[in-house]
């Protein structure tokens, strides 16, 4: 059996995104010492190391989470870190959740493919129950809370930056039929990241 991980970033007080679908408003109160630091670059890299699956969601999420990893292979700023995750993202089995995504969308991206909204939890209880490593979620809130109301998520790993951001979109819409056993904590002191990671267990 498959193991399938969510891994998201949050801030302080839990939110996924602002109310324009964006993360860079909350960074205007960034503590000057943290500027720069890598350390959720890293971990989540070490997530795709160990994954055969990468499951992306929603038009939006989706295509440009495609279209930004792909220009960063040739980017001159770009970190090693970041060449090595666009790296593994292009060669990385990909599925998409979305009714409005098109093959010709996809056109350009490797290994990728689609699957309607109405057969997600189907298609995840498939590729948990078939050979490979593990199954990640980067992003996608409303999948992983789909999939986390469908008993399909095993791990929650939540990276938590010391940013408030006052408003926005929460992690979650409702309150999930599960409980969380803590696994793991740790902290990257050059960042103030704060990682928790929990196993997702059903009630």
């Amino acid at each position: 059996m498959r193991t399938l991980t969510v891994c998201n970033f949050t801030t302080v007080d839990g939110r996924y995104e602002d109310d324009d679908h964006d993360i860079a408003s909350f960074f205007a109160h960034q503590h000057p010492d943290y500027r720069g630091a890598d350390s959720f670059d890293h971990y989540t890299t070490s997530l795709l190391r160990e994954s055969d699956t990468l499951l992306l969601s929603g038009r939006r999420s989706a295509l440009g989470n495609l279209s930004y990893w792909a220009r960063v292979a040739d980017a001159p700023d770009a970190t090693d870190i970041r060449r090595e995750f666009a790296a593994r993202f292009a060669e990385v089995e990909k599925v998409v959740v979305s009714d409005t995504i098109t093959e010709e969308d996809l056109a350009p991206y490797r290994n990728t493919r689609i699957v309607p909204v109405a057969d997600a939890a189907d298609e995840v209880r498939g590729l948990k129950a078939g050979d490979g490593r593990g199954i990640l979620v980067l992003l996608g809130r409303v999948l992983w809370n789909h999939l986390m109301e469908e008993g399909l998520v095993d791990e929650l790993h939540l990276v938590t930056f010391p940013l408030i951001a006052g408003s926005g979109v929460p992690l979650f819409d409702s309150r999930p039929p599960v409980a969380l056993k803590l696994l793991e904590t740790r902290a990257w002191p050059e960042s103030g990241n704060v990682l928790m990671r929990w196993r997702v267990d059903a009630v």
